[in-house]
């Protein structure tokens, strides 16, 4: 099992800070500086001033709903559409994160095999679920008993 030091996942680094700048996000994601304006003139993103007052700067949920709406865009639907299906992906997105956050408990070596600990399985807490990567595209699960 593990040696007493619970690791830490997600909150490690705080996405929530990480900020872009207009232009980065135009590079990293190849929407056009002009399309970045005209959906934040929508309503459909958000950017902060950065300290100066000079520039458009994007928070990660920004530049991830950016990301999005560019799929569905690509996909052949409207930006109203994509826009929606953004932020019902963000909404997933963010369960996802929460239940990663407070499940995962480190990673253990079972059975000469790395587990993913994701807690008890168990109201008592006498069991332990444990997730496997089988090869890169197979994921299995197994209850221990502590």
């Amino acid at each position: 099992m593990n040696n007493g030091a619970k690791m830490i996942f997600p909150k490690a680094l705080n996405l929530d800070n990480l900020i872009f700048r207009i232009g980065e996000v135009s590079k990293m994601l190849n929407v056009s500086t002009r399309q970045l304006r005209y959906w934040e003139q929508k309503g459909y993103i958000q950017s902060m001033r950065n300290k100066c007052g000079e520039s458009r700067v994007f928070d990660m949920k920004n530049f991830m709903c950016i990301n999005l709406m560019k799929y569905y865009l690509n996909q052949g639907f409207t930006l109203a559409k994509s826009h929606e299906f953004a932020k019902q992906n963000l909404k997933n997105m963010k369960l996802l994160r929460n239940f990663m956050t407070n499940s995962f408990q480190g990673i253990e070596n079972v059975n000469d095999r790395p587990a993913i600990n994701l807690g008890y399985f168990d109201k008592e807490q006498t069991s332990i679920l444990y997730g496997f990567i089988d090869n890169e595209d197979s994921v299995s699960y197994k209850v221990i008993k502590k």
